[in-house]
């Protein structure tokens, strides 16, 4: 299998040429808003969430907020000390996933100890509405029950551009699901939901980090999102609306068999350098009620997605967006 360095060996002088000159004149600033260098984390077990979050901690503990990571930590190591932190503030479990209820007050708690002011906000489906089972008695109910109580905001993909501000970032979570073109409404495909990390953001195009990878493969992925114009999300007690949300295609998300990725929502992260960290105070609500991820081990096989549409009033793609994918995928892993 050809790597890119002996890919491009192969093209004739002139069209690399014309490659390395558009790329280089057109999309120097375009690369410059996204967030080089973002740590591609791989997950254990049930961590999506705390490895994604990771992924954009360590990122911005090497660009300015150096407390963020645990002492001790390399690149070697993995970071795994700073997820162990965030996995024990966002009440995450290896074999369960993560509450939702206690992830936006987690990692604006993880933040401050750290000595950072900061707000941490997510938008999307709103999850209290959710009329889930008590199937067994839940004895962290009460240490969440002030956090993220509140109506979220509508998600917009229009949000996603401030990812472009370094004090800023995103973690996207995500859900399978399947579609029903007769009354218009999807379900979810398996009762989990997955996070990534957000590293670049334009209106045609993302580029996140996937934590559900082996450690020896990159979870850097190029995502298609497309805009949902209407419909219902079927969940219990609750059909909640998705106009606004994107269905994700492009590389593959590990979706199960005939099913779909939808975005349901995104947690933003923004710190504040000039302002003294302050407690924290609950803003809105999380997501579903674990954010965990459809395992994934090296005795796995990965499945492929199977998308439904929505009409898309997405905007069409430019060029500069499209030529800011060939130069990354040329030149980055």
């Amino acid at each position: 299998m050809l790597n890119s360095g002996m890919l491009l060996l192969r093209l004739r002088p002139s069209h690399a040429l014309v490659l390395l000159t558009l790329a280089v004149a057109l999309l120097a600033p375009a690369r410059a808003e996204q967030k080089s260098g973002m740590p591609d984390l791989n997950q254990e077990e049930e961590t999506c969430l705390p490895t994604s979050t990771t992924n954009l901690i360590v990122w911005f503990g090497t660009h300015g907020y150096p407390k963020l990571i645990v002492p001790g930590d390399s690149d070697d190591d993995g970071y795994i000390h700073t997820i162990h932190a965030v996995m024990a503030e966002t009440d995450a479990r290896y074999d369960m996933g993560t509450r939702t209820d206690a992830i936006t007050g987690g990692i604006a708690k993880y933040i401050r100890d750290a000595g950072y002011n900061c707000d941490v906000e997510y938008r999307g489906i709103d999850w209290t509405k959710v009329k889930f089972a008590d199937v067994v008695k839940d004895d962290d109910a009460d240490k969440f029950k002030d956090f993220d109580s509140t109506t979220p905001q509508p998600f917009s993909q229009d949000w996603l551009a401030t990812n472009s501000d370094p004090n800023t970032g995103f973690i996207l979570l995500l859900a399978y699901v399947n579609y029903d073109r007769g009354n218009n409404s999807f379900t979810y495909a398996i009762n989990a939901g997955h996070a990534v990390t957000l590293v670049d953001a334009q209106p045609d195009t993302l580029l996140i980090h996937d934590p559900a990878h082996w450690a020896s493969e990159p979870g850097r992925k190029i995502i298609t999102p497309e805009l949902i114009t209407g419909g219902l999300l079927r969940l219990p007690g609750y059909n909640a609306p998705v106009s606004g949300l994107l269905l994700l295609t492009g590389s593959e998300l590990e979706a199960p068999e005939d099913a779909t990725v939808m975005l349901t929502g995104a947690v933003c992260v923004t710190l504040h350098p000039d302002k003294p960290a302050a407690a924290y105070v609950s803003s809105s609500a999380g997501g579903p009620p674990t954010a965990g991820s459809t395992p994934l081990n090296p005795t796995s096989t990965p499945t492929s997605t199977s998308p439904v549409r929505q009409p898309s009033s997405a905007p069409a793609s430019s060029s500069q967006s499209w030529a800011m994918w060939i130069f990354d995928l040329l030149f980055k892993k």
